[in-house]
């Protein structure tokens, strides 16, 4: 295989690399409609103002900015997506607004959105469905995404999008679900239809799920193994209760329908340096997560 052949997404299925606890750190999110295409850096790189997107990019460390299009739908006046995936407390929320002047998104209130507050726009109450397909970024994602995109967006005409870059190249084809901030990966275009249907039910597609956006990798890789022994596939199925966390440990407790359960795990770095991603400079360490314990309070 030459270099130009190499494929991050192929290698990480030779090597059975696991998809679960992968999914990014992210609860708030502001996804702004730009079609034409994109940079390795979306916002950077794009017909985007450039002195609006650093502005941008300075104020929000805690709200992660994606781009989405709609191949070949062009509207006038584009649209803005507010959402975050909720907290303990405060459940998922999400709102759209049409885009006059991108100079307006540097009127948004970035530390309310952080915190929950998504302010004013049209409240959006069906999930929409992130495809990754930034080929600029990592080539997978353009050769995984743009088929699953296509699939996706004939069943959920007008809820699909494709997005910038949201993590996990080597995970292609990658799809993100708001505003639950729930991450799939390896996902082929037959997989579709079946994932659409049991998320709007409320179900999740365990063979896929990478983790959920809002919970530390730790908490998702607990999740995954009580998910995966039980079968367990109802969005609320398991609920953290606690989370201790000493190092590269953690005890997370959930409260599941048939009482308390109460994982350890941990986290270990895998010592075969290799590329992550297709135009990784250098190997790098993946993480994987193991089960110590399950046992019920």
């Amino acid at each position: 295989m030459t270099s130009d052949d190499w494929r991050c997404s192929a290698e990480a299925v030779a090597r059975a690399e696991p998809l679960y606890a992968t999914a990014s750190l992210v609860s708030a999110w502001l996804l702004v409609e730009q079609s034409g295409a994109w940079g390795p850096d979306a916002l950077t790189d794009s017909k985007f103002p450039s002195e609006i997107a650093v502005e941008l990019q300075r104020r929000t460390s805690s709200v992660r900015i994606l781009l989405i299009r709609h191949r070949k739908t062009k509207r006038d006046e584009p649209v803005v997506f507010k959402a975050h995936s909720g907290s303990a407390d405060q459940p998922p929320s999400m709102v759209s607004m049409p885009l006059t002047d991108p100079a307006a998104l540097l009127d948004i209130d970035f530390d309310a959105l952080a915190g929950g507050d998504v302010g004013q726009g049209a409240p959006v109450d069906h999930p929409i469905y992130l495809v990754c397909t930034h080929g600029r970024h990592d080539i997978c994602c353009a050769d995984n995404g743009r088929p699953l995109y296509r699939a996706v967006s004939s069943i959920r005409q007008g809820r699909a999008w494709e997005v910038s870059h949201i993590g996990g190249d080597r995970f292609a084809g990658n799809l993100l679900v708001l505003p639950r901030g729930d991450y799939f990966g390896r996902m082929q275009p037959d997989d579709a239809e079946p994932l659409v249907t049991d998320y709007e039910t409320g179900q999740l597609d365990l063979v896929h799920y990478r983790g959920r956006s809002t919970q530390p990798r730790l908490v998702q890789a607990a999740e995954h193994f009580v998910r995966q022994t039980r079968d367990l596939t109802g969005f609320d199925d398991l609920v953290v209760s606690e989370y201790r966390r000493s190092g590269d440990r953690a005890e997370v407790t959930f409260a599941g329908s048939s009482g308390p359960i109460r994982v350890q795990v941990a986290a270990r770095s895998v010592q075969e340096p290799r590329r992550l991603t297709c135009r990784a400079d250098a190997p790098g360490d993946p993480v994987v997560y193991e089960l110590i314990a399950v046992s019920r309070e």
